[in-house]
């Protein structure tokens, strides 16, 4: 749900809903949820696979994510993709490519091409959505559970398109407005994706430098929630 709050996620809502009013002047309100509904299932089950096979492949290398180097490196990973949702830089498919699957989609009509435009749409929600889905990818991976996987980002794909659905539904007639509020909804995954980063790593360090690491956290998100502001009377 957080994840649909993210500016990344605000050009789907166009999309769908120029997709459900291209149905025609006829298309009633139970018919636009249905719609909206095969949109963001199809949707879910491209974050599916990709949960699953992060678990298949996890599973042979269970083993070596155990070893210190490679925990200090998913650790780091971690905050780099941080660092992302802090808009340092973006992480997103090629303009082109996205260009081209966004062409494809639109040449879709119906239920069809709707489930189609939903599938293609997991790969084309943009830098903000990149960065908490690699880390729960890196996560899963670890546990080489593919049940998990599969549940985990179906999980996380339809939380991310109950709001899709509920737009789709209204037809596009009730949109938010985008804002700072998002930008907001990017730093608070932000600060989750250093949290596991401190949780990883501090499986191979002393504790007293894992609670600094926790404390030097907490002063980072005071300051940024305004610590050092001055108090207004």
């Amino acid at each position: 749900l957080l994840l649909a709050l993210t500016p990344c996620v605000f050009p789907m809502i166009p999309i769908i809903s120029s997709v459900i009013m291209a149905q025609g002047a006829g298309l009633g309100t139970k018919r636009a949820f249905w719609l909206s509904v095969v949109y963001v299932l199809s949707m879910a089950v491209a974050y599916t696979i990709a949960g699953i096979l992060a678990g298949l492949f996890g599973a042979n290398l269970q083993a070596a994510f155990q070893t210190p180097w490679i925990i200090t490196l998913f650790s780091l990973i971690f905050v780099v993709l941080a660092m992302s949702m802090f808009d340092l830089f973006e992480l997103q498919i090629p303009n082109a490519i996205q260009s081209r699957i966004t062409k494809i989609s639109g040449s879709q009509s119906g239920v069809i091409g709707i489930a189609i435009m939903g599938f293609l749409s997991a790969l084309i929600v943009g830098p903000c959505v990149a960065a908490p889905l690699a880390g729960a990818l890196i996560y899963i991976g670890q546990t080489g559970d593919a049940l998990l996987g599969g549940v985990a980002l179906f999980s996380l794909s339809i939380g991310m398109g109950i709001p899709l659905i509920a737009i789709g539904t209204s037809a596009g007639k009730f949109m938010p407005r985008p804002g700072v509020w998002m930008d907001n909804i990017k730093s608070i995954f932000g600060v989750m994706l250093i949290g596991i980063s401190i949780w990883m790593i501090s499986r191979i360090l002393d504790e007293n430098i894992s609670m600094m690491l926790w404390g030097g956290l907490a002063v980072f998100i005071a300051i940024n929630i305004g610590a050092l502001e001055p108090i207004r009377g």
